[in-house]
């Protein structure tokens, strides 16, 4: 990661997350309307809860280490 701060880290991951979170209703909207399949879109919906999950661990565990 080219940020330096755990601070720098900690935001970058906070709009990573959030990007994934407007990914999230992209996939939602596709579904609906209908241009996605359902099964690719509870995948692709589950792969991103998945993915959300690991940036909040990441999240954490920076702001653990920087506890320390």
């Amino acid at each position: 990661m080219t940020r330096t701060s755990d601070r720098e880290k900690i935001r970058f991951l906070e709009i990573c997350r959030s990007s994934l979170a407007e990914t999230r209703t992209q996939i939602y909207i596709g579904s609906q309307i209908g241009y996605l399949p359902k099964d690719i879109a509870n995948l692709w919906l589950n792969e991103t809860k998945e993915i959300a999950a690991m940036l909040t661990g990441l999240m954490k565990s920076i702001k653990q280490e920087g506890a320390s």
